[in-house]
């Protein structure tokens, strides 16, 4: 029931959505639109994304907003399309970890980098935006901005300035995945945050390729290049992004030119679109759409009922007939050909008949109801509702009868970070997660990590896997690394503390005037590659 209403709400918004951008006789983005080197984007947020240092609407966030006006002391290595992206150096040249100690890292700054504000970026700096999110007796801690990027600062114990362009990090523990979890620690002028308090995030300053220009709550935020950047210096004049949480309205938008860039629409339009020569671009990046299952209550404590959820679930139809191709079938953590991917890895095929077999012996032979709390739209979560609708049926079909309730992606994603509701009637939440470090085994499955002192909200707990997990990430070794987090892997898939469901392979299209796009193996994406050939338009 719930499900039908918000289809009726997203047909709402993409009519309401169609006279704004036609009806009215001119186009909606103003005077932005003028601009030759102008990119507007459809986001499938709901809302714009905060413009400060942890923006919200998960990774699209950070995609579109996050890593466009700031940088952190390493960033995603984004320029290839045939291999996962990897951390190079960022707003750090160099760095390197003590041979005496090994929970000593000491980062070597990028000279001559300003912010936004013309104010210059050094280990001052640095101290000043790690106190911001790390030291609760600073004067401008931001308890908001340090629940956000808790996972990425868990493991850093202090920090210090050695000079002008060296600042030293303590690790908790000897950790090798600190270099993963800075390119989410970024940089804001310390003179901006003091200047406007409160309203910093009408007037944000990072170091990023680009800088804020405007934003209409709720509508529309534009940003513009930084013709200061470090790096390689935008192309595009203007970014334009817009939040269209509705797939069919992202579609009418990109056909009438209102969009030149759409992320996530429809997957049956993608025949059609490939035939009006518009840019339809798919990858394999490290994405997991699964369901995270509250393993603190009945009857998702026993790891037979989770396995017979695996079983029961469709992958191939699903993925094939359902989403026209636009995904493949997760049966573990990672996608096949990931680093961190186990050959040896339990293979959930679909089978209904073992599925209830496995329900009888765990004393549910008539099934049971659970309650599945899920997205309406959102970073990663692809066609959310339709995807549920077909996994309630598979589900069904072998006794388990599900309750769906949908929920804004944002709204969703603050229930995730609280841990599951504490009267337990949601049995699972469904989100879409990213697999992207190896520091993510230890942040969803292993026991120190559990909530509230980390994000493994089911409560998961496996002593070998956690011990594996211990091994990978105090270990400098890379192969050594990648062996202990494949044995984990391995692990995890036979508990099934998720239904695996589907790796999205990233759908976006680009009106065909778009160029210099590469298409990355990550949830993030590097825009200043890309303009407007206007030989297309």
């Amino acid at each position: 029931m719930r499900s039908k209403k918000i289809r009726c709400v997203a047909l709402l918004i993409m009519i309401m959505s169609l006279f704004i951008f036609t009806g009215c006789g001119t186009n909606s983005l103003g005077s932005s639109s003028s601009t030759s080197q102008t990119l507007v984007i459809g986001m499938s947020a709901s809302n714009i994304p905060t413009t400060d240092v942890s923006p919200s609407e998960g990774y699209e966030g950070w995609r579109f907003v996050g890593f466009q006006l700031y940088e952190g002391l390493t960033k995603w290595n984004l320029t290839q399309s045939d291999q996962p992206a990897e951390v190079e150096p960022g707003l750090a040249t160099s760095w390197e970890v003590s041979k005496s100690d090994p929970t000593l890292w000491t980062f070597h700054l990028r000279k001559g980098v300003v912010f936004h504000d013309q104010t210059p970026f050094n280990a001052d700096a640095v101290i000043f935006n790690l106190n911001r999110v790390h030291n609760s007796k600073s004067k401008y801690f931001n308890p908001t901005l340090a629940g956000g990027l808790s996972t990425s600062l868990k493991y850093i114990k202090d920090y210090k300035k050695i000079d002008e362009d060296t600042v030293q990090i303590k690790t908790k523990e000897p950790y090798s995945s600190l270099p993963y979890d800075l390119t989410q620690v970024v940089f804001a002028s310390p003179t901006a945050i003091k200047k406007y308090g409160k309203d910093y995030q009408e007037h944000p300053a990072g170091t990023g390729p680009f800088k804020f220009k405007s934003i209409t709550k709720g509508q529309e935020l534009v940003l513009e290049k930084n013709e200061d950047y470090w790096g390689n210096v935008p192309k595009l004049k203007q970014l334009v992004l817009l939040p269209m949480p509705d797939a069919s309205t992202r579609l009418a938008a990109l056909k009438s030119g209102d969009i030149n860039w759409a992320e996530v629409p429809p997957s049956e339009a993608i025949k059609q679109l490939k035939k009006d020569h518009y840019q339809v671009l798919e990858n394999e990046y490290p994405h997991n759409w699964a369901y995270v299952l509250n393993l603190n209550e009945k009857p998702w404590n026993d790891k037979r009922v989770r396995q017979a959820a695996n079983y029961a679930i469709n992958r191939e139809g699903l993925s094939k007939a359902l989403l026209n191709g636009a995904a493949t079938p997760a049966t573990q953590v990672d996608y096949p050909g990931s680093t961190w991917y186990s050959d040896d890895a339990i293979q959930y095929k679909y089978d209904p008949k073992k599925a209830k077999e496995l329900l009888k012996e765990a004393g549910y032979p008539k099934g049971f109801k659970t309650t599945f709390m899920v997205p309406t739209s959102g970073s990663g979560n692809m066609w959310p509702i339709e995807m549920n609708e077909y996994i309630q049926k598979n589900l069904k079909a072998v006794g388990i009868n599900v309750t769906i309730e949908a929920v804004e992606w944002q709204t969703l994603l603050n229930q995730y970070l609280s841990g599951f509701p504490k009267d337990n009637s949601v049995g699972a939440i469904n989100i879409s997660l990213p697999t992207n470090t190896p520091m993510i085994f230890d942040r969803y499955f292993s026991t120190r990590s559990k909530f509230p002192n980390g994000s493994n909200i089911g409560g998961y707990s496996n002593p070998k896997v956690d011990q594996y997990i211990q091994k990978a990430t105090g270990t400098f070794d890379t192969a050594q690394r990648d062996k202990e987090v494949q044995q984990a892997a391995k692990l995890i898939a036979e508990d099934a503390p998720w239904i695996f469901v589907a790796h999205d392979l990233n759908l976006r299209v680009l009106a065909p005037d778009v160029q210099g796009f590469v298409q990355p193996q990550s949830w993030f994406a590097d825009l200043t590659t890309v303009s407007i050939n206007q030989q297309n338009k």
